[in-house]
């Protein structure tokens, strides 16, 4: 079977898998059935580390729907194919070429010579960060705020891998609003939640040169051995992060200082501070201190370049990806000066990866511009509501406006859709459907049309 459709089938049996489960009453503080369009959506946007919501995840779901959340997030932030690959490999000690091609497909990254590693590489590094996150907010649920040591240590797990996997589901009603001027709670997760966004290729390398260091300074010899730069996609997505939460910030904070609805009312710390989570959160993460709704129509356009844009390939993040954003600024910039190489940071660029980066953002593009069409049709939602709403569910953000739970059976299914499309990429998508690759043994006459 072609990875591409392996991956397609994985992520929709796990789905299928957790509807089941959320769909029984078990699952539900009323013991009574959650309906199927509602436990689909639930699931379909656990998988997909969305974040989205139809129904209150507090008040709806017990402690059994919450545990099955948190393993649909997991499962889906992991991969589903790594996950498959990674508990094939602990029962057996082996791992097939099939798994080796299906993991490298999903991750996106080149066939490593042991995957083996890089699956429990990836793994190890997941925990640990998410790790980390639970400690932090374990304590401060417990030494601040009074919950049990039970309620602690569920409220900091679920959060610290909603985090870290850029999920962006929440045990309150109004996700982190009630914290938004507590920065032990919000500084551990949208860290955690930027860290995700990286990817692991930029994670790992980050790991082994802070190795390389400590090794040097052990053995008291200056670190001259350290490569002479970066990888370029490190390059690209450490540099782009930075502008992108800079900017981000400044946006947010010029556009909302004053506000009374949001920021206004905080002191000039809290305001800094959840600008700087307004920022990072729509970079896929999905967690909100701020009530989205109250925000400037201003501020929600910015937010959709943001959610648009996305994290890192190979991360826990969704939207078209920074790399591919950045692909696409400097096939803009060759263009205007004329030249015939697209160079990014004195590497040139294959051709084949500026097909792709068009490629993914013309299906986006075109998967947001049908799905705001028919929801502005069908519904009586303004259009900067809707286009809110559709990016973050193509982009696997999970912010909203306060629409979601009021949308008609045939919008919920279609928002399932662009989540589902979104997490798995417009190109796995499209080569799942089409499995083929025809190569042409001659080639046309070249005419040139006229363009712009």
């Amino acid at each position: 079977m072609h990875p591409s459709r392996l991956i397609a089938i994985a992520f929709g049996a796990v789905v299928a898998i957790g509807t089941i489960l959320l769909v029984t009453p078990i699952a539900t503080k009323s013991g009574e059935a959650t309906s199927i369009p509602d436990a689909l959506f639930t699931a379909v946007s656990a998988v997909t580390v969305t974040g989205l919501t139809v129904v209150d995840t507090q008040l709806h779901w017990n402690m059994f729907g919450h545990v099955v959340i948190a393993l649909l997030i997991q499962i889906g932030g992991f991969g589903i194919v790594g996950f498959a690959t990674l508990i094939g490999y602990l029962l057996d000690g082996r791992i097939s070429l099939q798994n080796r091609l299906s993991s490298s497909s999903e991750s996106a990254t080149a066939i490593a010579p042991n995957v083996k590693t890089l699956l429990l590489n990836i793994l190890k590094m997941m925990l640990f960060f998410q790790a980390l996150g639970f400690i932090f907010l374990f304590f401060r649920f417990l030494t601040k705020y009074g919950y049990s040591v039970s309620e602690a240590f569920g409220h900091g797990l679920f959060h610290g891998i909603s985090a870290f996997n850029n999920a962006g589901f929440s045990l309150y009603t109004d996700s982190l609003i009630g914290f938004a001027s507590d920065g032990w709670i919000l500084v551990p997760i949208f860290t955690a939640a930027l860290l995700g966004s990286l990817g692991f290729p930029v994670l790992a390398e980050i790991r082994d040169r802070l190795g390389l260091i400590r090794y040097r300074l052990r053995k008291k010899v200056a670190p001259y051995t350290m490569p002479p730069q970066w990888s370029l996609n490190s390059r690209i997505i450490l540099w782009s992060t930075l502008v992108l939460v800079v900017l981000g910030t400044l946006y947010v904070a010029v556009l909302e200082w004053n506000s009374s609805a949001t920021l206004g009312q905080m002191d000039p710390l809290s305001k800094l501070m959840n600008s700087v989570f307004a920022a990072v959160m729509p970079r896929t993460a999905g967690f909100n201190a701020i009530d989205i709704a109250a925000l400037n129509p201003a501020t929600w356009l910015g937010m959709d370049m943001l959610m648009f844009i996305g994290g890192g390939s190979a991360s826990t993040a969704g939207g078209i990806k920074i790399g591919t954003a950045v692909v696409l600024v400097f096939i803009i910039y060759t263009e205007i000066r004329g030249e015939t190489a697209v160079n990014v940071g004195n590497r040139r660029l294959p051709r084949s990866i500026q097909r792709q980066a068009l490629a993914i953002i013309s299906l986006t593009s075109l998967a947001v511009l049908v799905a705001t069409v028919v929801l502005r049709l069908t519904t009586d939602f303004t259009l900067d509501r809707i286009l809110f709403e559709v990016i973050s569910a193509v982009g696997t953000v999970g912010l909203s406006t306060g629409i979601t739970a009021d949308l008609p059976e045939a919008g919920k299914v279609m928002l399932s859709v662009l989540m589902f499309i979104g997490r798995l990429g417009p190109i796995s998508v499209a080569t799942a459907l089409a499995l083929r690759k025809t190569r042409r043994h001659f080639e046309y006459p070249r005419e040139r049309p006229l363009i712009g």
